[in-house]
């Protein structure tokens, strides 16, 4: 069976987990939360460099209480792949809390 490139709607929780890392993206970006779109280029419409992107992964690891995020700043391109990374930390740390 051929996979579907529509995404699941997000739950309630996931949504408040976007609308607070969004928030956090913008104040270490220094942008207005309002001028950033999913599809944002990193480098190129907001010049954010490896240095500022680890900084936004700290502070989202800080703010968000999750781990993980460090390791995926590599892949970021657009403001989406941020948040991407920020629910899949997210459903990791689930995931281990479920198991123990």
């Amino acid at each position: 069976m051929a996979e579907s490139d529509e995404e699941e709607p997000l739950t309630e929780s996931e949504e408040r987990l976007v609308e607070r890392a969004w928030g956090v993206l913008a104040a270490v970006l220094e942008r207005d939360p309002e001028d950033l779109e999913l599809e944002t280029s990193l480098a190129d419409d907001l010049a954010a460099g490896e240095e500022k992107l680890t900084n936004v992964a700290m502070a989202l690891e800080l703010e968000l209480d999750l781990s993980g995020l460090f390791e995926e700043v590599g892949d970021w391109e657009t403001v989406d792949d941020i948040l991407d990374s920020v629910l899949y930390c997210a459903d990791d740390e689930a995931d281990d809390a479920a198991a123990v």
